[in-house]
């Protein structure tokens, strides 16, 4: 990739801190709803997967900012980005939720990273998700002491993660880029480009 292509401008800047308000906020009311899934599948015995079910939500800064500006370190510090806005805003986890952060941007960013940051598809952004989740999850298996669990108890979580991880970081995340750049919102970026074939910019280079 070009490195004029791959140099951050203040729009990619503006954009990121956008999406780091929304999805600080998002996160923020996500987590209740979390509580709330929780404690209603209790009576069957189903609490552990509360969280798993939306857990997918946290990964979408990432790969949406990626999709949008398609340029490297995008999705690892609109994440963290993210998760430092949610903490200001009142996330009781304190420094961990930043961690958390990075670790799940890293995730995302290191497959963008495989495709070259080339490939801007449903399969790059599932995976994306994907990983996200398998980077946060290895992260809990000792922080929140996941470990403990029984094998099947832990593999079901995982696998209702990436399914979640799938649909919002990945499905939710390819449709609402396209949906905005469809409008012109986002034109003046790589996605915008990509979806206006008489602009110059050919992202295989």
């Amino acid at each position: 990739m070009p490195r004029e292509k791959t140099r951050w401008e203040l729009n990619d800047v503006i954009m990121m801190a956008i999406l780091g308000v929304v999805f600080a906020a998002v996160y923020m009311a996500v987590f209740q709803g979390g509580l709330a899934i929780s404690a209603a599948l209790m009576p069957f015995g189903l609490s552990n997967f509360g969280f798993e079910i939306i857990y997918g939500v946290w990964f979408m800064a990432a790969t949406l900012s990626a999709y949008i500006i398609r340029k490297p370190g995008i999705a690892l510090i609109t994440e963290m980005l993210a998760s430092a806005i949610e903490l200001l805003m009142g996330n009781s986890g304190g420094l961990t939720v930043v961690l958390t952060g990075f670790i799940q941007g890293l995730g995302a960013e290191l497959v963008f990273a495989l495709f070259r940051y080339k490939k801007w598809n449903m399969l790059s952004m599932s995976l994306a998700g994907i990983a996200s989740a398998a980077f946060i999850f290895c992260y809990e298996l000792y922080y929140l002491n996941y470990i403990t669990l029984a094998p099947g108890l832990l593999i079901s979580q995982l696998a209702v993660r990436f399914i979640s991880a799938i649909v919002f970081s990945g499905v939710i995340c390819k449709l609402a880029g396209d949906g905005l750049a469809k409008t012109g919102v986002v034109g003046s970026y790589a996605i915008g480009a990509a979806a206006n074939p008489g602009k110059v910019y050919d992202e295989e280079e």
